[in-house]
């Protein structure tokens, strides 16, 4: 299998990685905030309220998931970086597909 290599802009893939973590992140502090609210009000509606916060609790599962997906990609870029001290980013990114191992996700 040939990989071509691409020239990478590092420094907007990772400005915008962060961007997205730190818009995640504050949709799951906003949820967290909504799941505490649902759970101190008094069950008037208990098929409701269930359904709702399974909603909830998914909705939560979702953006954990992406951000630790974010993380990892983030984490490979710092790893693919290191690995060239002169810092010639062009030669020493891949694909992430192209790298060996255990996909997590």
């Amino acid at each position: 299998m040939t990989v071509e290599t691409e020239v990478y802009d590092t420094d907007d893939a990772v400005t915008l990685l962060q961007a997205l973590h730190a818009a995640l992140s504050a949709d799951l502090a906003a949820l967290e905030t909504r799941i505490r609210a649902l759970a101190r009000q008094v069950p008037g509606d208990a098929d409701k309220m269930s359904l709702e916060q399974a909603a909830f609790c998914e909705a939560r599962t979702g953006l954990h998931s992406g951000l630790a997906s974010i993380t990892e990609v983030l984490a490979w870029i710092e790893w693919k970086i290191e690995e060239d001290p002169e810092g010639d980013i062009a030669t020493v990114m891949q694909h992430p597909s192209a790298l060996r191992g255990y996909v997590i996700h």
